[in-house]
């Protein structure tokens, strides 16, 4: 496919020379779609700056597949069988038209035909081929089709007429096509849904296999206990694990190969008393996920004023504070992007690296070797640094060197273990760390939780009663409280939530407080100190969105201890 104007485009902009250009146009002989994918794969510039610039070059928008969210009706509308062979994928039904992602939006002649097989005018976008391979093994995989292998696998001639499997038995089933087909459907399944995890949990009779979808568990298949073993089997083979060993837990890497990529996924299992429970991490779902950029956090305008003041210190450490998957490193790794200029320094040190984010110079820790926090923070210290992340405070060496570098001019961004930003002083001083290092040291605190997103497509407002409006505010007489909920459609599984958004606190450490802290104040006097220096709680910040229509009131009260937060 001809596209002069993109070569041009991106000699001007300094990715090739004038002789490169000629080059890769007599090597492809003329083809410049295959130099596109070329100078993608070789990384001579972003994959979203490539495709925009080829969309603006030939007039139609760029579309990353990766990222988009596709409507399940609209899917529907083009077979499977077509979209392989026409190398398309429909994305979204918006008005009259179907909006179609094809690597090739200018040819006529395929439009005409899905606009037939459609019934509907099609709106073309472009997206490398390569992403709509990919995006139509996952997107055409449905709870129905991987049902279908179930039944496939239960007519194996080696499950009749035997009690129980051998393990040569087992070898040989766990290569067979429908038990392969079945694993695969899977996981191609929760990636389709968004799923961060999914679990195998074996019970007397049945075996339910439940996806984490932003955050909560949801069942989506029963499967008969006969099927977990030749299941599992398999899994274990994709592990590179012994399936023999059903007694003691283990754990590996799976990398479920996809046409063009591969989808990375840590593997678990742990004996239990009805068979073994196996947790699939889909890493890959981490991987593709996009920094997002501090404004697109849903700071409220007073948290987003604080993180400013405190990131923008030439020195101090600044914590952020959570349970595990609360989004600690995205808020973190929000915080270097804004950062990250040529004039900084960025060194980071990780267990795992979960973001890679460019022109920050990022170490993956391992214990094994000795290659702990510590150890890489004491060696960032003599790489000129500015600003250092560390990926956990978890004792009194990491947590001390920080507090030191803080103290001889570096920023030190990291995250901690405590319930609230405000016992996070208390917290540094249990690990060890002496108040007269933490009272100066320290900058400020953000502590926050998820909670999942009300999906936009079914959200609908209702007024509480004066008794449920008395019971969160002091109101004037007759004033109505509107909240909001999702009423459940098929965009978000019936679930009335479609994504997720954090709750926020953030404790300045003002003079006051630092003296408090030197003091070995208790955490209530720092508590009342804070307070009326203006501290909001997580409660409010969570109410304040409730009101927002971001996120449910049910939401709020599931994720924080009010009796931790509030007077």
């Amino acid at each position: 496919m001809n596209n002069p104007s993109f070569v041009k485009k991106v000699v001007e902009f300094g990715f090739l020379t004038d002789e490169d250009a000629q080059n890769l146009r007599e090597k492809f002989k003329g083809n410049d779609l295959e130099i596109l994918s070329f100078l993608h794969k070789g990384g001579v510039a972003s994959k979203g700056f490539l495709g925009k610039l080829w969309g603006d070059a030939i007039g139609y928008a760029y579309v990353d597949l990766v990222k988009s969210i596709f409507q399940p009706d609209a899917i529907a509308m083009i077979k499977r069988d077509l979209a392989i062979q026409k190398k398309i994928i429909p994305l979204y039904r918006l008005g009259s038209a179907l909006t179609v992602a094809t690597a090739e939006p200018q040819d006529l002649g395929l439009l005409e035909m899905v606009s037939k097989v459609a019934g509907l005018p099609i709106s073309p976008v472009f997206a490398f081929l390569e992403d709509i391979e990919d995006a139509t093994q996952i997107q055409y995989q449905s709870k129905e089709s991987v049902e279908e292998f179930i039944n496939k696998i239960s007519e194996n001639s080696l499950f009749k007429g035997t009690s129980k499997i051998t393990d040569e038995q087992l070898k040989k089933i766990a290569g067979d096509k429908a038990v392969v087909d079945f694993t695969n459907g899977v996981i191609l399944l929760g990636i389709k849904e968004r799923a961060t995890d999914i679990h195998i949990d074996p019970a007397d009779e049945l075996v339910r296999i439940r996806f984490r979808i932003d955050g909560m568990l949801q069942t989506r298949l029963k499967i008969d206990l006969s099927l977990l073993a030749p299941v599992l089997s398999r899994l274990k083979v994709m592990a590179g694990l012994d399936i023999t060993e059903k007694r003691r837990p283990q754990d590996g890497r799976i990398s479920l190969k996809l046409k063009n990529r591969s989808i990375d996924i840590r593997f678990s299992s742990a004996p239990a008393i009805a068979g073994e429970k196996v947790v699939m991490r889909l890493l890959g779902q981490l991987a593709v996920r996009e920094i997002p950029s501090i404004e697109d956090l849903d700071f409220s305008h007073r948290t987003f004023r604080h993180i400013e003041a405190v990131t923008s210190s030439p020195n101090g450490v600044f914590l952020v504070t959570g349970p595990t998957g609360s989004g600690k490193t995205t808020t973190l790794f929000s915080v270097l992007k804004r950062l990250n200029t040529d004039e900084i320094n960025i060194l980071t040190v990780e267990d795992p690296v979960e973001y890679r984010l460019e022109g920050v110079n990022q170490v993956q820790a391992n214990a094994a070797i000795g290659l702990d926090f510590a150890a890489v923070l004491r060696s960032f210290l003599r790489q000129d640094p500015d600003v250092m992340l560390v990926g956990e405070i978890r004792d009194l060496e990491t947590a001390r060197i920080a507090c030191q570098a803080a103290l001889t001019g570096h920023m030190v961004l990291s995250t901690l273990h405590s319930n609230t930003a405000l016992q996070a002083t208390t917290r540094l001083m249990d690990i060890g760390v002496p108040s007269y290092i933490v009272s100066p040291a320290l900058l400020g605190v953000m502590s926050q939780r998820l909670v999942r997103r009300i999906c936009e497509d079914c959200k609908e407002s209702y007024t509480l009663s004066d008794e449920e409006a008395d019971r969160y505010f002091i109101r004037k007489e007759g004033e109505k409280v509107v909240f909001y909920r999702g009423k459940g459609c098929v965009r978000c599984n019936f679930t009335g939530y479609l994504g997720r958004l954090a709750l926020h606190e953030v404790f300045l450490i003002t003079n006051d407080i630092r003296d408090l802290v030197s003091r070995n104040a208790s955490l209530v006097e720092i508590e009342a100190t804070a307070r009326a220096e203006g501290f909001r709680d997580i409660y409010h910040d969570g109410l304040k969105k409730v009101l927002r229509g971001m996120t449910t009131i049910d939401e709020v009260n599931r994720v924080i201890d009010k009796a931790v937060v509030l007077d």
